[in-house]
């Protein structure tokens, strides 16, 4: 019998809830399948702790969690302190930015080192440099982002590995970032008018690479688009390119804020349906707030979220950023891909 099952019997005062739990199994199931299916709890137990040795090897969460698969890091979610799940969940919220980028393989990103280890072994050449590609991926995230956080000395990171970390860095990490490069790059200060024009005229020629002829046309009006198109053409092509700034019109900043608009809207929402029963008693237990349901990876959310919850987001999907910044831009992402993908996989669990 399960372990919530002994919890109950001892609640209710079994002396010896252990031994009732498998008598009362016994008695439901027969000898032969009791047995069986106690062996596959205790496989399953063998698993469990498996796992966690690797997630939380001595007690502590691995301070590398790159090379860890998606499966594993699911599993060890129910055991994990709030602090802890925050840096899984930072992990996830890394692969899902890599799965965006160009040249990463999506379905390599959540493999453990070793299952990429035994593909290798009978990998060909594309595929080799495929998972050498995230090999060293997952080394410069190790790298830049130890324990989860952007490393306190960037000094000696290379300006490559910073500009590829900017890709996996929440605003505060890619501002420090930024501040690195002018560190390494200041700008350098106009030299001061020297009251002769001709000498002046060399000095501004010097820094603009050339003589007027060079970079003059810099300052003449851009050609005109819609040369040659008829008046309705023309009014057309100019209500597309409105239509097509207005999606463009909002920085990253402030999507993320209406992105947090939006959350808290469906919080509130949740909480009316559900009567405030939005996490699981396991992740209430853990003090896990419930805000970070409706943020972040969906094997995540649906790991933590009560029952009547995970009935509510059937009719009233959950959105990660990656979804919510396509509805604003207008256009479809392979992070937003991702994001319905893994929330369609979720439900269909359910």
């Amino acid at each position: 019998m399960g372990r919530a099952f002994v919890a109950k019997l001892a609640r209710e005062g079994a002396r010896n809830p252990e031994a009732l739990a498998a008598w009362i199994g016994r008695r439901k199931w027969g000898r032969k399948a009791f047995a069986r299916l106690a062996k596959a709890g205790r496989d399953e137990a063998a698993e469990q702790r498996r796992v966690m040795d690797r997630v939380r090897p001595g007690g502590q969460l691995a301070g590398d969690l790159t090379g860890i698969s998606d499966r594993d890091l699911g599993r060890a979610l129910s055991e994990l302190s709030t602090d802890e799940g925050a840096r899984v969940a930072a992990e996830m919220d890394r692969r899902d930015a890599a799965a965006s980028l160009p040249g990463v393989r999506p379905d390599l990103i959540g493999e453990s080192d070793e299952e990429l280890g035994r593909r290798l072994a009978t990998a060909d050449g594309a595929e080799s440099a495929a998972i050498a590609a995230e090999m060293d991926r997952r080394q410069m995230v190790a790298e830049v982002f130890p324990g989860g956080s952007l490393a306190g000395d960037l000094s000696g990171t290379d300006e490559g590995t910073l500009g590829r970390a900017l890709a996996y860095a929440r605003p505060d990490e890619a501002q420090r970032i930024a501040a690195e490069m002018d560190r390494r790059h200041p700008p350098q200060p106009l030299p001061a008018a020297t009251g002769d024009p001709d000498a002046d005229r060399e000095t501004m020629d010097a820094i603009l690479g050339g003589s007027p002829d060079a970079w003059a046309f810099l300052a003449e009006d851009p050609p005109d688009r819609h040369d040659g198109m008829s008046s309705t053409e023309r009014w057309i092509a100019e209500r597309e390119e409105e239509a097509q700034a207005a999606r463009g019109a909002y920085t990253r900043t402030q999507v993320r804020e209406m992105y947090r608009e939006h959350v808290a809207t469906q919080v509130m929402d949740a909480e009316m349906a559900t009567n405030g029963n939005l996490l699981s008693r396991q992740a209430r237990a853990q003090g896990v707030d419930a805000w970070s349901l409706f943020t972040g990876p969906s094997h995540v959310a649906f790991a933590r979220a009560s029952e009547d919850l995970k009935r509510w987001w059937q009719d009233n999907p959950r959105m990660t950023l990656a979804e919510y910044e396509e509805q604003v831009i207008g256009v479809r992402t392979a992070a937003g891909n991702t994001a319905r993908k893994a929330r369609s996989d979720q439900q269909n669990r359910l």
